[in-house]
């Protein structure tokens, strides 16, 4: 008897598991009711590069997976595709971006890094990152801040310089969206300024099973409307079985 495919889940920059913990774990207990599986997490705290993260997530895991990442997990996810497409049932993409870092993001990275090696890692998480990525109705949301920064505090300043160099040296994956085999659903946030939607439904309009959701939010999606991601992902795994029995040769 084959196993339902596995859903991992691949937090963003500088986040950790608790990502996904939100309105009492609800993207966990959708992902558990509708697979029967209850998801694992990846490992993206220890290399440096997003093909090494994405080796790491496949070696660790056996079977058919269905990778769900956010933002630097969601690159994770695409690179997983790319390097073993044969054991990918489906994509989650949340705040997704296809191409290689931005130059004017490259050319800050080093900056942070420094300062972040000279013990400044709160004030960059504080103060230049994870305000910035939240709708205008959040930013002042204590608990989501406090949140914010502990996952960053909690996984410190070597995990940041890694993380922010995988980032800096990303391959450009435009044009492997149209070569992906499996059902993707893409999420954005109508706030996200790190993400934009208008990046989604270009991305969408290049992959040959994509269904896309915008909802209202910021960048980080996961945490600002758990509830609605949820609700996603549950009506959009039963196709996943729908799509593979299409897939198979007939007898």
């Amino acid at each position: 008897m084959t196993s339902a495919p596995l859903p991992l889940l691949i937090p963003g920059n500088m986040c950790d598991a608790r990502l996904w913990d939100g309105a009492s774990g609800a993207v966990r207990v959708a992902l558990e009711a509708a697979t029967g599986r209850a998801p694992a997490d990846a490992d993206t705290t220890q290399d440096d590069t997003i093909a090494a993260m994405a080796a790491r997530a496949l070696a660790a895991t056996e079977g058919q997976l269905i990778p769900i990442g956010f933002s630097m997990g969601a690159i994770v996810a695409v690179e997983m595709a790319v390097l073993a497409p044969d054991r990918i049932a489906g994509l989650g993409l949340i705040g997704y971006n296809a191409t290689a870092d931005l130059p004017e993001r490259a050319a800050h990275r080093p900056i942070q890094q420094a300062e972040v090696r000279a013990g400044g890692l709160e004030r960059v998480l504080v103060e230049e990152l994870k305000p910035n990525y939240l709708a205008a109705a959040n930013r002042e949301n204590l608990p989501l801040l406090t949140l914010l920064r502990d996952m960053g505090m909690a996984l410190g300043q070597e995990v940041f310089v890694r993380q922010s160099e995988a980032l800096r040296l990303r391959k450009d994956r435009v044009e492997a969206l149209s070569r992906l085999v499996c059902p993707v659903l893409l999420m954005a946030g109508e706030e996200d300024a790190l993400c934009p939607h208008s990046w989604h439904r270009r991305w969408a309009g290049l992959i040959p099973q994509a269904r896309l959701h915008i909802l209202p939010t910021g960048h980080m999606l996961p945490l600002e409307a758990p509830h609605a991601l949820a609700d996603a992902l549950a009506a959009w795994l039963p196709t996943l079985s729908h799509a593979q029995t299409e897939e198979r040769p007939a007898p």
